[in-house]
Order: C-alpha cells, then sequence, then structure tokens
C-alpha cells in the first residue's frame, strides 16, 4: 500500500512550493490553509472517513453537522481566529455545516455595513461571541431574484414605537434561508417599511426568532426545516421556511446607516440608493472564487484516479493496458477545466480582494461610487462560475467511469453542493440579464469608462476592426489574436442584443449568451493582467502558468459555452482548422510537460478531496473494495432479517402452481 500511494503522489499534508503558495493566494492564504487543514484532519469529530454520509438518514447527517458546528465556534473562540480563517475552515468541511461560510459572511457583513454605529456596538460582539446565530433572510416562496416585490412587511406603530413584521400571504413566506430551520435566533429580514400605509421599499430589520435561553420559537414565529435537498446535497445546511405573524420589534433594530425612521414616523431616505447593492455583492463574490476551488478539488481526483486507471491498449504491441488519461478523450475534457479552474480562482481571489480593499476604504466615508462596477463583476462572475463548475464537476465524474458512479468518489456531493449554486442568490438565467441590461444602458450613453468591466464598449464603439492575419495555429497564441477574436465575437452579439431589444423581442434566453461572452472576455483579460507580471520577473513557474493562459483561452474559443457563441465569431474553414489544431496542440503540452507539476502544486490533500479514488493510503480498488463493498451497511449478515422472505419468495411459484391446479380440479368436478 505505501509504495503505490507513493507513486501516486497524493499528499497527506499541504506542500508548501512557490508555486503552490501562488495558486493559494499568497503566502498568508496558504499557511491559514495548511492551520486548519492540520486542526481539522487531527480531530476525530472532523474525520471525513469514520461516517459515510450517503449511507446515514438526513437527521444524523445534520446533527454531526451541527457538532461540528460547534466545535468550529469553540476553535474560534479559544485560537482567536478571524473571521476568515473561521470561514475557510468551515469550507474545508465541504460546506456541510449550518455556520455556511457564505451565511455567516452576509449576516456579519450586514450588520457592519448597514447598521449605525450605536446599533454596531450593541449587536456585533453578540454576533463575534456566537451569543446570537444569524442568518438573512430576503428570498420567499413566491420571489427569488425579483427583490423589489418582496411581500414580507415591516409596517411602523407610531404608539407603541415597534416595527411589526408580518408575511400576509402565503407566498411571502421567507423560503430557503440557511441556517433557520433549526440553528439561527436572529434573523436579518428584509420587509416592504409601511408608514402611515405609505410604502418605502425594502428595508432590513433585525429580528429575533427563537429564544436564546430555550431555542424555542419566538411568538408569532413559524419556522419549518424545508427537508431534503435535490441529489441529498448540503445536508448539513438547515435550510427554513419562515413567516411572521404580526411580530414586533423595537424601532432600534431597523437597520440605520443609511436609512432611519424616527420616533414620529419621519422617514429618513438614504443619501444613495446604491447601498443595496451591499449584501448580494457580498456573497458573490464569495462565490466568484469557491466555486473555482470546488472545480479544481473535482479536477484533482479525476487526475489521480484516470493515471491510475489502465483501460484497453492503444497500440496493439503494448504488452500493459493503456493509462486512462492519456487517451483523448480524457485529456480532451480534464484539461480544459483544469485551466478554466485556475482562471476562476485566480481572477476570482481579485474580484474578492478587490471589492474587500474597497469597502474597508471607501464605504465608511459613503463612497459608493464603484460598488455598481463590483456589483457588475460579481453577477458576471456568479454566473460564469457556477456554469462552469456545475457541468465541469460533472464531466469529471463522466471521466472516472463506472467508479466515479460510487457516492465514495466524492462526485455526488461534489455535483450536488456546486449545481444548487445555478440558482441560490439568483437563477443564472435570470440575474444574467443585469449584465446585458448594463452593457445595454452604459453603450448607448456612452458611459462604459464608469465601469472597468465594460471598458471593452469603447474598442466596440470605435467600429469594425480590420481582421488580423491568421496564417497558422501558433498565430492563435497571441495574446492580440485572442483578443480580437473574444472582442469580434463579443461586440457582435452585442450588436445582435441591441436589434433584438429595439425589436421588442423577449432576450431573457439570448441573455445568458451574452453574459458567458462578456464573462469570457472579462476572465480572459484578469487572466492575462496576472500573467504580465509574472513575465517581467521571469517566474520560476511562468511555464506552467503559460501552459493554463493558452488552454483557457483557446477552449473559451473553440468550445463556446453557447453555439450562438460560435456563430457570432464568423471564422473561415482554415481558421477554424487552425484554431483547433492550436487547441488540441496547447492540451497535449499541457498533458506532457507540465500537468503533474501543476497538480503537485495545488497539492489537494487525501483529506481535502475525501474520495475512494484518491486516498493518500490506498489504491482506488482498495478503497472501492474495504470502504465501499466490505463496509456497506447491506453487506454479509446485515440483512439476514430478510433472508427467511426471500427464501420464501423463491417458493411462491410452487403454491401459486398447486393453487391454480386445485382450481382447476374445482371446476372439472362442477
Amino acid at each position: 500500500m505505501a509504495s503505490s500511494s507513493l507513486d501516486r503522489n497524493i499528499p497527506v499534508d499541504p506542500i508548501d512550493t512557490p508555486f503552490g503558495v501562488f495558486l493559494w493566494g499568497g503566502r498568508e492564504k496558504f499557511d491559514r490553509r495548511r492551520d486548519i487543514h492540520q486542526e481539522l484532519s487531527s480531530n476525530p469529530i472532523f474525520s471525513k472517513t469514520a461516517v459515510v454520509l450517503p449511507s446515514i438518514a438526513r437527521k444524523d447527517a445534520w446533527t454531526r453537522a451541527a457538532y461540528q458546528a460547534r466545535e468550529l465556534i469553540r476553535l474560534k473562540l479559544e485560537r482567536g481566529w478571524s473571521h476568515t480563517h473561521f470561514r475557510e475552515a468551515i469550507r474545508m468541511t465541504d460546506n456541510m455545516l449550518p455556520t455556511q461560510p457564505q451565511r455567516f459572511r452576509i449576516f456579519m457583513s450586514n450588520l457592519d455595513r448597514q447598521m449605525s454605529d450605536e446599533q454596531k456596538a450593541i449587536w456585533i460582539p453578540k454576533a463575534e461571541r456566537f451569543e446570537i446565530f444569524g442568518s438573512y433572510a430576503q428570498t420567499e416562496l413566491g420571489h427569488g431574484s425579483n427583490v423589489r416585490d418582496l411581500e414580507t412587511t415591516a409596517t411602523f406603530d407610531k404608539q407603541t414605537d415597534e416595527f411589526v413584521i408580518d408575511s400576509p400571504t402565503l407566498s411571502s413566506t421567507k423560503y430557503w434561508i440557511g441556517t433557520t430551520g433549526v440553528w439561527a435566533t436572529h434573523s436579518i429580514v428584509v420587509a416592504k417599511l409601511l408608514i402611515d400605509g405609505k410604502n418605502y421599499g425594502n428595508h432590513l430589520f433585525l429580528t429575533q426568532i427563537r429564544e436564546l435561553d430555550t431555542q424555542r420559537l419566538m411568538p408569532g414565529v413559524e419556522i419549518y426545516e424545508l427537508g431534503p435537498k435535490a441529489f441529498q446535497g448540503m445536508l448539513g445546511t438547515d435550510n427554513g421556511a419562515q413567516r411572521f405573524h404580526n411580530v414586533r420589534i423595537p424601532r432600534s433594530q431597523m437597520l440605520a446607516r443609511n436609512a432611519q425612521v424616527l420616533r414620529d414616523g419621519t422617514y429618513i431616505e438614504p443619501k444613495n440608493q446604491k447601498h443595496s447593492y451591499g449584501s448580494m455583492v457580498t456573497v458573490r463574490a464569495i462565490m466568484a472564487e469557491i466555486t473555482g476551488w470546488d472545480l479544481l478539488k473535482a479536477v484533482a481526483v479525476c487526475y489521480h484516479y484516470t493515471r491510475y486507471r489502465k483501460q484497453f491498449r492503444k497500440d496493439k504491441s503494448q504488452q500493459i493496458e493503456t493509462t486512462v488519461i492519456d487517451y483523448a478523450s480524457v485529456k480532451q475534457r480534464l484539461i480544459p477545466l483544469l485551466a478554466k479552474g485556475t482562471a476562476l480562482v485566480l481572477v476570482g481571489q481579485n474580484v474578492t480582494r478587490g471589492y474587500d480593499e474597497y469597502t474597508a476604504k471607501n464605504l465608511k466615508t459613503g463612497d459608493f461610487s464603484q460598488l455598481e462596477d463590483f456589483h457588475l463583476q460579481t453577477v458576471g462572475a456568479k454566473v460564469y462560475s457556477t456554469e462552469i463548475t456545475s457541468h465541469g464537476v460533472e464531466t469529471c465524474r463522466i471521466a472516472c467511469g463506472g467508479h466515479g458512479y460510487h457516492a465514495l468518489s466524492g462526485f455526488g456531493r461534489m455535483y450536488a453542493n456546486t449545481a444548487n449554486a445555478l440558482t441560490y442568490e439568483g437563477d443564472n438565467y435570470v440575474i444574467g440579464q443585469q449584465v446585458p441590461r448594463a452593457i445595454l444602458k452604459h453603450y448607448k450613453n456612452k458611459t462604459e469608462g464608469s465601469l472597468p468591466s465594460l471598458s471593452y464598449l469603447t474598442t466596440i464603439r470605435q467600429g469594425e476592426s480590420p481582421t488580423p492575419t491568421i496564417d497558422s495555429e501558433t498565430d492563435w497564441l497571441k495574446p492580440e489574436i485572442q483578443q480580437w477574436a473574444l472582442e469580434k465575437r463579443l461586440a457582435n452579439m452585442v450588436q445582435a442584443h441591441i436589434e433584438d431589444t429595439a425589436a421588442g423581442k423577449d432576450t431573457s434566453y439570448t441573455c445568458h449568451a451574452l453574459t458567458m461572452a462578456h464573462s469570457d472576455f472579462v476572465y480572459w483579460r484578469g487572466f492575462r493582467d496576472l500573467l504580465q507580471p509574472l513575465q517581467h520577473e521571469k517566474s520560476a513557474f511562468l511555464d506552467q502558468i503559460t501552459a493554463l493562459f493558452q488552454v483557457f483561452s483557446l477552449s473559451i474559443l473553440h468550445n463556446p459555452h453557447h453555439p450562438s457563441m460560435a456563430q457570432a465569431l464568423p471564422l473561415s474553414y482554415t481558421q477554424q482548422r487552425s484554431l483547433r489544431a492550436a487547441h488540441d496542440a496547447a492540451v497535449e503540452d499541457l498533458a506532457t510537460n507540465h500537468l503533474a507539476g501543476i497538480i503537485e502544486a495545488y497539492g489537494f490533500t487525501s483529506y481535502e478531496m475525501d474520495s475512494a479514488l484518491a486516498r493518500a493510503d490506498r489504491t482506488p480498488y482498495e478503497a472501492l473494495f474495504e470502504e465501499g463493498a466490505k463496509n456497506s451497511e447491506m453487506s454479509g449478515d446485515k440483512m439476514k432479517h430478510l433472508f427467511e422472505m426471500m427464501v420464501d419468495t423463491r417458493q411462491l411459484w410452487k403454491r401459486i402452481e398447486a393453487a391454480k391446479a386445485h382450481k382447476g380440479d374445482m371446476q372439472a368436478k362442477l
């Protein structure tokens, strides 16, 4: 076992290399990952092999997750972990806890960015000590992405100086609210503010939903846990259905940094409406990066398994079977996903870092000038990253053949925990319409200069750019050729969108393709910008990053996300052939010269991958046989209580035939 695991290079602990530190986002982030890994992998409560989650009841899985959440809280308080450290520790447990990182961050973010200084002095210490457990209640049964038409109301009662929170209809039920079904004690409730019958739009209200001493529901609060989710995903996240029946809260619990209601009912409107972007930008900024890690983890599992597995022979003269990863049918699927995952992570890190720096510097002073651009960046990133990741995880499963379908491969869990991102925080086909809407608005107004993510519109406005000379496949490796192709495709799609909109067509479907094309260019540009300083300093891992960049660039051109994107880039047959040749050569170069080094630099450990196909101490066959077959809850004598029934079932035919014969004899006598 030891020799086979060493041959497969699956690390037990994170490996510290300059390339790995770069990929993981820098020294501080890498060290934090290493510390968390050591803490969790050595703590029995966080063992990923002691319990086979797919084999236990959902209630038991959640109970286990709740105790893990408690242990993480203890560690955070004892070790003095930062919020970032805490969130990343949750992520290493596969996001399966009631203290889901997105929910924790969005709750804390709203306390910090939407509360007045006086409110923050009261509530932030309580939240940081976990004296209260928080959730964010926006989505309703009847309205998800359409926040404007949410129905929950918060009516100001001047006599008592209170807000009355109410769910007037079934469709106003807050639904899919994370960490709420069992866990949360307080919710930041998004509700329409009503004063003297006038609707002032949605505002945020901190509402206690459970008693702190008993965990029982507060009077007037009705909450249910939602039950199983598709593919048995998100087992530890207790999404809840939440209704309010005239629940009263003090006026002081309306989050009041931007808008206030005075004692006499006077409404003080916010100075800038853009502050409302903040909540969704926060969670989508997280998604921009973490979805890339989800994809890369699936790629790593697929790599380790297909590098182990042998099947058939490419050449009849071969004495042994061919390693599966050497087939083009595997490489052409896996290598582009590695490049795309890297782009999602590296560019996503910059989006998250940029948003955090911007908010830390400017939001305290009330400067919201760039918030619209971050909103646009994160909407595009959310759509782009979740589309690529969910489909990519499933592609990795399929590339592993039949064994990829086993629950212990981990792909089922990975897919269940990534496919949901296509719809949570907004259905991609719905929220993706915000990008084309912004493109249209700023293109018409000639204001794209105010949003860095739309700066390419200036190039498009300048008119038809000359078609560059593309004589061979090597021309496609030039960034200027790639930029021309991406901009040309995007320009044609923007023009088509303008014409369709002017003609009154329903563009809700075609918007998705335009959003993906926009994001292709944004991520390509972001990846290129990251590459340039490495070129100047002649980085030791420049060749690997360049290979990843080329595969990413050529794959988004050669294999677009929508057929309409290919139609929007009119290439001659010769150009198409040279693009395909360039793409295939880039994939082959990365697979042959750089793949092992890149996987080693990412260095996903056996604990992080949590897959029977990628164990450090045993081969995939040993793990599948020992952990899967021999350890199954239905193997051996564990089902012996049914043995007698099965034996009896095999005798049914005798009794049925005897009964028929008897019936025949009786009829004959008659």
